[in-house]
């Protein structure tokens, strides 16, 4: 607002006080020390006032000294939360009450108070989240707030004639819950392909919905590469969500085979060639950053340098993998890569690849000829994936590939002996764990009998990040602690009405 709709006057308003954000303890010190830069460089204002939004009569007060002052309030943005999720079974009281209160509570006391002192505003934009509308068990305490947000602009526009919006946010570049809760974005990119959006480009967003909010005032900014969402189609909360995904996938593919045959056609190059590489590279990089134009993102100049944060770093990482089919380390691309040197990583990489491949086909007198790039991608190894006690020990080769959930004593990776005796005593049972894909449950050597129910259910909290709905293969090892825990599972999955099909294999020593 103040880089480029030149705002002079803000004021923020929080439970803290200006010496506690001047503190390095502050969570957001960074982001507080690139905001003084930012004032001081426009010859801005920002005034930190300490209040709680729960708290009537410090709003009250608050809305009627600065009403009374040069700069009477004109706008507001409510972005108040509380994170802290809890299934269902787990929510009290106290914790809604807690969770509500700044999301609900908070807004209907701003909305309360522009009544009472007759404030003019200019616009009333409410933070929702993306969150709402998908399926998350534990959020039941946090989407109930973002739904009353919904109600309430709509109640303003329409019954009141007043301005209003909760728009429900994405994963934004720098900013928001999913910038301080890295490990839920993450697992929404895993799970539903969630795309990080640049600052600069909700901001715009923002602008556009203002001037519609008469015919909408609840938008939703959806982020997300297409087609991962539609291969977990089947898995999204709502049947016109995964409709949605469905009908956007297939015009992703008229359109990207329409582009693919124009490339092919005037440049007659191959993916493993650098300077397609740095320009395929280049244009995803200006689209994570929000540059107007590509020719802004200097090849030689690391990106860190031109804005890349960690969030969308985390993007780009997932994108290279997707897009192109090489995975490169989040810390290099956090250490000052430039575009040249991932470019050169990758076609290092695939070049790598190109001879492994024209030797094998070569030992099996196979006529390799030209290697299409589909079939030059890297096999992901990394076993993370941004839960506690999950870990990957192989990746599918499909997308429909089974998915198995290996509930383990003792730590295991997949290039230890213990993984290759597991998938040996496995193959007697299944005859797809070739292409399964196979996560491993690490449990600890001993669980006493009044934390099994607690364990299982904490397990199962972690796999459904993983596998939201199922089907769920548990496979353990038999007469051991694993058994025992994966009955407890499978009692709790059974007893889950969004649940189906759960099946347990056990393995004999």
């Amino acid at each position: 607002m103040i880089e480029k709709r030149g705002v002079k006057r803000i004021a923020l308003m929080s439970r803290r006080t200006l010496i506690e954000l001047e503190q390095p303890s502050n969570p957001q010190y960074d982001d507080w020390l690139r905001l003084k830069r930012t004032v001081n460089e426009y010859n801005a204002h920002v005034d930190v006032v300490q209040a709680d939004v729960t708290n009537l009569q410090q709003v009250h007060d608050l809305i009627v000294r600065l009403n009374q002052s040069t700069y009477p309030v004109r706008g507001i943005i409510h972005s108040a939360v509380i994170a802290e999720d809890r299934t269902l079974s787990n929510l009290t009281q106290e914790h809604i009450t807690r969770v509500l209160a700044p999301k609900a509570r908070g807004a209907w006391i701003l909305h309360h108070v522009i009544q009472l002192t007759h404030t003019p505003l200019h616009f009333f934009i409410m933070f929702s989240s993306i969150r709402n509308h998908l399926l998350e068990l534990a959020s039941a305490g946090y989407n109930a707030g973002n739904q009353f947000l919904d109600a309430l602009a709509h109640y303003r526009m329409q019954k009141l004639n007043l301005p209003a919006l909760s728009i429900s946010l994405p994963a934004v570049s720098g900013a928001g819950m999913f910038h301080r809760q890295r490990e839920w974005l993450t697992s929404f990119q895993t799970t539903q392909g969630f795309e990080l959006v640049p600052t600069m480009v909700v901001f715009e967003l923002i602008e556009r919905f203002h001037k519609h909010q008469n015919t909408c005032q609840c938008p939703i900014i959806f982020a997300v590469n297409w087609k991962t969402l539609y291969e977990r189609r089947q898995e999204l909360a709502t049947f016109q969500l995964a409709q949605i995904a469905q009908q956007r996938y297939v015009e992703m593919k008229l359109s990207n085979t329409s582009v693919s045959s124009r490339i092919d056609g005037t440049t007659n190059t191959r993916l493993n060639q650098k300077e397609t590489i740095i320009e395929r590279t280049q244009g995803a990089v200006a689209r994570l950053l929000g540059a107007g134009n590509v020719d802004r993102i200097l090849i030689d100049r690391s990106l860190m340098s031109q804005g890349m944060d960690s969030l969308a770093a985390i993007s780009l990482y997932n994108w290279l993998g997707q897009e192109i089919g090489v995975y490169i380390p989040l810390a290099d691309l956090l250490q000052g890569y430039s575009i040249e040197t991932i470019a050169a990583v990758i076609y290092n990489k695939l070049h790598d690849q190109q001879q492994v491949t024209t030797a094998i086909a070569k030992e099996h007198n196979v006529d390799s000829g030209s290697i299409d790039e589909n079939d030059i991608k890297l096999s992901n190894t990394s076993i993370h994936t941004s839960t506690e006690n999950i870990i990957c020990l192989q990746r599918p080769t499909h997308n429909n590939s089974s998915v198995l959930f290996y509930i383990a004593e003792q730590a295991i990776t997949n290039t230890d002996e213990s993984f290759a005796l597991f998938m040996y005593k496995l193959s007697k049972q299944q005859s797809q764990t070739v292409s399964a894909a196979i996560y491993a449950i690490q449990i600890p050597l001993t669980i006493s009998d009044t934390s099994t129910f607690a364990y299982a259910q904490n397990m199962i909290s972690q796999m459904r990040r993983i596998q939201p709905r199922g089907p769920y293969q548990l496979v353990a090892n038999r007469n051991k602690q694993e058994e025992t825990i994966a009955h407890e599972m499978i009692r709790q999955l059974n007893n889950h009405s969004m649940i189906i099909d759960v099946r347990l294999f056990l393995l004999d020593d």
